[in-house]
């Protein structure tokens, strides 16, 4: 098969985001040049199985993937997801690099049930390798030994498959597991990186979303139809040129559904994310996945609603953790949100930090 262009006909990235109301900064042009060459390489492939054991004619060159990393809010991801909406191939794949390594776990247990006498890792690869032959991941990130003690192996077989790899990290590829636990056995993955991708370092520049949300509140209250027409139009403002869709994500065997997603961005209603029994966990997981929330109908918060009130509390620690950013309409400032007083001290760190979230 032929690995198409289904936008980009004789137009860069650059052109495409402008047609969508997305327009770069320097350093996203910079590096939006990149993701034009990388296109232009898989398109022009006249077989798209040259991403695969092809290559072992020698007159034929693998194609680079692309690691882009640099600082938080420079708009990574963004250009990502607009190279991977816009390239036209049917094997490929575009997830969060931790719910990867969760699937690749997983994989191997299951493989280590049925084949006993092979290498499980081996072979999870190569089935990733035939499944996804251009694999985008958001924030590569190792934190994990177990994660660590099997990139090097998992990567080797895959980039020898042929996968094209294209991600992003707020870290360079020297910067992964760094000071880790055995981290020689990641050493080999690092390096397999760095032959098998072009590493682009997005130049320092303001947030993207300062440049989008310049002028508009980021906590609105009281709870009101003037105000959710504003939140409307914030999300509207944050999604433009990507498909809002709902999505559904399993933690631990728990459902949480997520009624529109768009850019990495979340919009949600507080009862369904702070009504609902879940755990600091679970909510280290969202923040994990998304750039930032948009939280809608946050009531007044006291004692007589006490578990919602700490969900919560957990709830704004693993966004702020994470980097994430807070969206939020309210039925008053945060700042008297909570009128209780079994979470009065801990609600104090909460009321520090949604002042730092909400100042894009």
């Amino acid at each position: 098969m032929t690995g198409t262009l289904k936008n980009y006909q004789n137009k860069s990235l650059e052109l495409i985001a402008q047609s969508k109301s997305i327009i770069f900064d320097d350093g996203q042009i910079y590096v939006s040049r990149f993701f034009d060459t990388l296109l232009s390489k898989t398109s022009n492939c006249r077989r798209y199985n040259i991403f695969t054991k092809i290559f072992a004619n020698k007159n034929v060159k693998k194609v680079k993937g692309i690691y882009l990393h640099g600082g938080v809010g420079r708009g990574k991801s963004m250009i990502m997801d607009l190279f991977f909406q816009n390239l036209d191939i049917k094997n490929k794949r575009r997830l969060h690099f931790h719910d990867f390594m969760k699937e690749v776990h997983q994989r191997i247990l299951e493989k280590s049930k049925v084949e006993k006498d092979k290498d499980s890792v081996v072979l999870v690869g190569q089935d990733l390798a035939k499944s996804a032959k251009l694999l985008c991941f958001d924030e590569m990130e190792v934190k994990d030994i177990a994660d660590a003690m099997i990139l090097s192996r998992l990567f080797d077989v895959m980039f020898n498959e042929g996968t094209i790899l294209v991600t992003t990290s707020n870290q360079p590829p020297d910067g992964l597991y760094k000071n880790g636990l055995h981290r020689d056995r990641i050493l080999p993955f690092i390096e397999n990186l760095k032959v098998n991708t072009d590493i682009i370092e997005i130049p320092d520049g303001n947030d993207w979303r300062n440049r989008s949300l310049s002028g508009n509140r980021m906590w609105l209250y009281p709870i009101s139809k003037t105000n959710y027409e504003k939140i409307d139009k914030i999300f509207e403002t944050l999604s433009v040129g990507f498909e809002i869709r709902a999505e559904s994500i399993d933690i631990a065997g728990r459902k949480i559904f997520i009624p529109k997603v768009a850019a990495s961005i979340a919009r949600i209603d507080f009862n369904d994310l702070c009504n609902k029994p879940l755990a600091a966990s679970d909510y280290i997981e969202i923040a994990l996945r998304y750039k930032g929330i948009i939280l809608d109908n946050i009531p007044i918060l006291n004692d007589e609603i006490r578990n919602e009130t700490r969900r919560f509390i957990w709830l704004i620690d693993a966004l702020y953790d994470k980097n994430c950013f807070l969206i939020a309409s309210s039925q008053t400032n945060f700042t008297t949100l909570y009128n209780g007083q079994e979470w009065e001290f801990e609600f104090q760190r909460t009321v520090s930090r949604i002042t730092e979230m909400t100042q894009l």
